[in-house]
């Protein structure tokens, strides 16, 4: 985990961040030596706590909390079973820091989720079909890229991953999974349609010419 937290930490403005489950213990640090994990706990426990009772009252669930102060900002996402906590300067460019701390938010909930062991999604398994062509790929890449910018050969790696895949080898038969499973990624409703139509539109007719 610690190594997903560096990653947000390279962004500028960020001080440092941390990860607590629901109960409000601390899975991972990477924050300067002058905080206290005992504060962290009290925190990461109030942010899990005010989630979880938003999410009670509003009868969905919570996505971000962001607290401003004078001399900075704190900001917690939801992993479900904890929360990500995210110490930054009050100024902090926010869609930057969403492009790294959102795919990174998903790995921790799945570290969380998994009781903080590694995955082992990539155990070897029978090929389930002949491979897409990597031009589809590289089309998706551009497309999402559109979109949400440089993060989006990293989020389609991640979806690949999750799908137990590789890109050298990802089946034709998962392709339109993980077209849905990437647009999820661009919040406007609208763009997102579009995105899928154009996507899927180009799935199949790569598809139809590679059977001709």
């Amino acid at each position: 985990m610690e190594n997903i937290l560096r990653d947000i930490n390279a962004v500028i403005g960020v001080t440092g961040s941390f990860v607590c489950n629901s109960e409000g213990q601390v899975s991972a640090s990477a924050l300067p030596d002058l905080f206290d994990e005992t504060i962290l706990s009290t925190v990461g426990r109030t942010m899990a706590q005010t989630m979880a009772g938003l999410a009670t009252a509003r009868r969905r669930k919570i996505g971000d909390i962001d607290l401003v102060y004078d001399q900075g900002r704190l900001i917690a996402k939801n992993l479900g079973e904890g929360c990500l906590c995210i110490l930054c300067v009050r100024n902090i460019n926010m869609p930057l820091l969403n492009l790294t701390a959102n795919v990174a938010a998903k790995k921790l909930a799945a570290k969380l989720k998994g009781g903080g062991k590694p995955s082992s999604r990539r155990e070897a398994k029978a090929p389930t079909g002949p491979p897409v062509d990597a031009a589809f790929l590289g089309q998706l890449e551009q497309e999402l890229a559109r979109e949400i910018g440089p993060m989006a050969a990293l989020v389609i790696d991640e979806e690949i991953e999750a799908l137990g895949e590789s890109r050298e080898s990802f089946p034709w038969d998962k392709a339109t999974h993980l077209v849905e499973k990437v647009s999820t990624e661009i919040a406007d409703e609208g763009k997102r349609l579009r995105f899928t139509e154009a996507t899927l539109q180009a799935l199949r007719e790569q598809r139809k010419g590679d059977q001709t």
